[in-house]
């Protein structure tokens, strides 16, 4: 019975010792009036929807203001703007405040969020005009406009010349790139024709647009693509040729290594294959120079025999990979080659050569020509 007595004393009091009930019943018996008379309800909601409207017109200006240019702090030239990847809206509205393309950060953040486009803004690199209106600015933050480096590959560059340009324009990662120029998966996916060992030879010399953060894999089949290209427009279906793809891209470094003047290419070539069929060492200053990791404006006698299966001095037949990246030119003159029976040929001092048939011919010349 005192326990039954207890539980009683406590139901009844806890009621009145908590706050939530005797609030409603005093929320309740001020509004009990209002809504039990209309015309009292309807002379509280009038007041309450203008003073909303007029807040929220109020709002609608302070973002329209907002987002106005600021003109102290645009020179009247054009703005550049990058946006990170990865960019909040919060820190794309502190940039363009910064740029003085919007005057407050919070009315673009209120807008962002009101127009449902908090996801629809991209990284990149951007250019405005100093009269450019707001909606145009949007609009151009929702289509990413990547910074695009435009870079040059002379003719005749190596891997590693490639490699070092890139570099200093700081597109690549050093490391990942040379990985991927002898990765024979990646290579073999896009060069199916030629199973080249490395990327050598395959890195058309062009010029290019490339983005700004395209990575090392995106960056290398660009020039991959580049190169199968043009290898479908000089070759043409070509298959007559006693030499295989990979071998006739060796074959065009080479020439492109020894060739200074454009019109003797195709007689070069014809030089190197007449040589290549009848067994004849290669002996091209080219190969002797990417075997010695240099480009020597003149070659000595103890650089011919240094031991490398570049030197085509020492070995016989083509060496293992190309030795640069040969250009359109080059690969045209190996499939559509001069007929000759040239199997010599020097270089004068002005980039031209003098062709010869036989070595006492080829000798001949060269001691008149030093003369």
């Amino acid at each position: 019975m005192r326990k039954h007595a207890a539980t009683q004393e406590t139901e009844q009091v806890l009621p009145k010792n908590n706050p939530i009930p005797v609030m409603l019943q005093m929320i309740g018996k001020v509004l009990r009036p209002v809504f039990a008379d209309r015309s009292r309800l309807q002379s509280i909601i009038q007041p309450l929807f203008w003073l909303a409207l007029i807040f929220i017109l109020g709002q609608l200006i302070w973002i329209y203001t907002g987002l106005q240019a600021n003109s102290s702090l645009i020179s009247g030239q054009r703005i550049k703007v990058e946006i990170p990847m990865g960019s909040s809206v919060f820190q794309i509205g502190r940039i363009l405040e910064e740029k003085g393309l919007i005057t407050n950060r919070e009315s673009f953040i209120w807008y962002v969020y009101l127009t449902g486009k908090k996801d629809a803004l991209k990284a990149g690199h951007y250019t405005f005009g100093p009269k450019i209106s707001f909606s145009q600015v949007f609009a151009e933050l929702q289509k990413g406009r990547p910074e695009i480096y435009k870079i040059t590959i002379p003719e005749g560059y190596t891997t590693k010349e490639i490699t070092r340009l890139l570099k200093e324009k700081g597109l690549i990662k050093v490391e990942r790139f040379e990985e991927l120029l002898h990765d024979r998966v990646f290579l073999q996916s896009h060069l199916v024709e030629f199973s080249p060992q490395t990327g050598e030879g395959f890195l058309f010399p062009d010029t290019y647009e490339i983005a700004k953060g395209s990575t090392e894999e995106e960056i290398l089949a660009i020039f991959l693509q580049r190169f199968r290209q043009v290898w479908a427009q000089v070759s043409n279906g070509r298959n007559g040729s006693a030499f295989s793809p990979i071998e006739l891209v060796t074959l065009a470094s080479i020439v492109e290594g020894e060739a200074k003047v454009a019109e003797e290419r195709p007689v070069i070539a014809g030089v190197f294959m007449n040589r290549l069929r009848r067994g004849l060492l290669l002996q091209s200053c080219a190969t002797v120079q990417y075997a010695l990791g240099e480009r020597k404006q003149r070659l000595l006698y103890k650089d011919l025999q240094v031991d490398s299966p570049y030197n085509t001095y020492r070995y016989k037949g083509l060496p293992p990979t190309p030795i640069c990246n040969p250009g359109r030119a080059s690969l045209l003159a190996v499939l559509e080659p001069v007929q000759t029976d040239y199997l010599y040929f020097f270089a004068k001092a002005d980039g031209s050569h003098i062709f010869s048939r036989t070595y006492r011919e080829h000798l001949r010349a060269q001691a008149t020509a030093s003369r």
